[in-house]
């Protein structure tokens, strides 16, 4: 699709240390930067970045890649997009050469996406409209301006008003020419049973939903009254899912706060988007809403590309409580660890804030306590600390504790319950089973490439240091050549370095890499590119020297071999005619690895 000295340009131009640190925070470790992977939940940075390269390795979870890869898995837009995207920072025109059936394709798919989004985009311009101008929106401004959010806060988050008629939208939709079908698929207008739509948000405060790039993705709806023609209606409304909206993975708030949240490494995490906007206008901007009654997989996987140092903040009663403990099993499975900020019985973050001020806000984040005390603190709460107490909160803690997913971790929340809860550790371990025994992290599935690939071999050792120091690859193939290495895989791979040089210059690793399909291999390659270990750049070359120079004599050795049996049958035989012979050639041989290694010996 693209001109392959097209994507090389933009790979080249492309720094993918700073493309994704402005993503996620990564800190140098010796040629490399490192940090904790976007792409599984971990507590030790397994993630490693070369800008040399131009590649990035997972070696916790395998994933890897160059730059247009990161931005496709990262952002979540296609190749194309990537593409683009990274052309326009580096300004570089893009050329392509184009497959029909693929170009296609990817319009077609880019074209849908486009037009989902602007759909939406009109209905936010609508709802928009209608807040600020309309005498219908008065309500809504006035139930606004009540909680404290003027005109000039409601039109920087874009927020609108959907009025009590049962087909304004609709009617708006079909007079822009938007197609029935698309306004549907994006849950904005429902069909009847009888024929026609009608609207699916009436009379709300409307909240547009975005992307973490700023495209309008759905929507939140919030009642201004308590019941419709008599019936009872939910307070808060949001879009179904659709093509580009999903509840269980939409976290309000992210086009805003990205990038405090990433610069603070923290996330304050609310329940409700009054809560976003009024924390957002006191001047606490690290903040986000997850999107639904219950914070899924899906809402910690989002935050966790942007920080694991993650404060819940619920509102300060039962209700609130019980929402916070609720989603503790699903932080633990995800591999994070949050904390909770207990309000007073009454507050949410909305009145708080406006009542004391971001400053006392702040104040309560920095004492915010793990959730898992604030779990353990509640079950003894409820329990007692009588023999019977602490048996009832050891078996309604246990099904919590399977839940970690980090073995250290495990063992140091374990290690917590006994304390407080007066009792042996092993009968807390004994409340698990099997997951008390796991106090080892398992093995991580991406060092098994590795390990198969890096054994102890010359061979191998050679081409690991080869791919992790390029420039010294020069120097190896002067001495031996991608022929002489025995191993099939070491064959295989010298032979690809070398088609990936220039005469006189270290070979292209990721044009190398982008250029195989078969995935294993590509895997192999890049946790060997990226894994260092303790060399540096001097004494790496030493080792591929030597490794060459070993390799290059084989032949040698192999002979020599052959000759020293051939020396014994000759003495046994009582030859000495063919003993002065094989005396001769030997001694030349010696003399030659003597030349080569500066020794005679293996």
């Amino acid at each position: 699709m693209f001109k392959k000295s097209t994507l090389d340009e933009i790979r080249e131009r492309t720094s993918i240390v700073s493309l994704i640190g402005e993503r996620i925070p990564l800190k140098k470790a010796g040629r490399n930067h490192k940090g904790l992977c976007p792409f599984h939940q971990e507590k030790t940075p397994s993630f490693s970045v070369s800008d040399d390269k131009g590649i990035y390795h997972c070696f916790g979870c395998g994933a890897g890649g160059d730059c247009f890869e990161f931005l496709m898995k990262f952002d979540g837009v296609s190749f194309t997009e990537a593409v683009e995207q990274l052309a326009a920072k580096a300004g570089i025109a893009v050329e392509r050469d184009v497959d029909p059936a693929v170009q296609a394709q990817e319009d077609a798919r880019a074209r849908r996406r486009k037009q989902l989004l602007r759909v939406n985009q009109i209905a936010a311009e609508f709802f928009r409209e209608a807040l600020h101008s309309s005498a219908e929106g008065g309500r809504s401004r006035e139930y606004l301006q009540s909680r404290g959010i003027s005109g000039e806060i409601s039109k920087q988050h874009f927020l609108g008003f959907a009025d009590k008629c049962w087909d304004s939208l609709a009617a708006h939709l079909a007079a822009r020419s938007v197609p029935e079908q698309l306004a549907c698929e994006l849950g904005l207008i429902k069909r009847r049973g009888g024929g026609g739509c009608y609207d699916f948000f009436r009379d709300r405060v409307i909240f547009p939903i975005m992307s973490p790039r700023g495209d309008v993705i759905g929507f939140g709806g919030r009642a201004l009254e308590s019941s419709e023609g008599g019936e009872p209606q939910a307070k808060y409304l949001n879009s179904p899912d659709s093509p580009i909206y999903h509840k269980s993975s939409g976290v309000y708030g992210l086009d805003r706060s990205a990038q405090a949240i990433r610069s603070l490494d923290q996330a304050v995490v609310v329940e409700g988007y009054m809560d976003f906007i009024a924390l957002h206008q006191c001047g606490v901007e690290n903040v986000a809403a997850p999107l639904g009654t219950a914070i899924t997989e899906g809402h910690v996987a989002q935050l966790a590309r942007y920080t694991r140092n993650i404060v819940l903040v619920f509102d300060g009663d039962q209700a609130g409580s019980r929402a916070a403990l609720r989603s503790l099993g699903v932080f633990l499975e995800s591999g994070v660890m949050p904390r909770v900020a207990l309000l007073p019985e009454g507050d949410d973050p909305d009145t708080l804030v406006r009542r004391d001020g971001a400053d006392a806000f702040r104040e309560r984040i920095a004492k915010a306590r793990p959730l898992f005390e604030h779990f353990v603190e509640t079950t003894v709460a409820r329990t007692g600390m009588d023999s019977a107490g602490k048996v009832g909160a050891i078996h309604a803690i246990a099904p919590t504790l399977k839940k970690v997913s980090d073995g250290v971790e495990l063992s140091v929340l374990r290690q917590y319950v006994a304390r407080r809860l007066d009792v042996d550790e092993s009968v807390v371990a004994g409340s698990l089973g099997t997951a008390g025994k796991r106090d080892g992290a398992a093995p991580v599935q991406g060092t098994r490439v590795l390990d198969q690939a890096s054994g102890g071999s010359l061979e191998r050792l050679l081409v690991r240091t080869m791919l992790t120091f390029p420039a010294t690859a020069v120097k190896a193939f002067e001495i031996v050549s991608p022929e002489g290495f025995v191993d099939p895989w070491c064959r295989t791979v010298a032979g690809l370095m070398a088609d990936a040089m220039e005469p006189g210059e270290a070979p292209d690793i990721n044009g190398m890499i982008c250029g195989i399909e078969d995935e294993e291999l590509v895997s192999g390659l890049r946790a060997m590119a990226m894994d260092s270990g303790r060399m540096d750049e001097e004494e790496a070359a030493t080792v591929v020297a030597d490794c060459a120079r070993r390799m290059a004599t084989r032949p040698l050795h192999a002979r020599l071999e052959s000759i020293n049996e051939d020396i014994v049958r000759a003495q046994n035989e009582g030859d000495d005619e063919r003993l002065i012979g094989l005396l001769a050639e030997k001694n030349a041989l010696v003399g030659s690895l003597h030349k080569r290694t500066g020794t005679g010996e293996r």
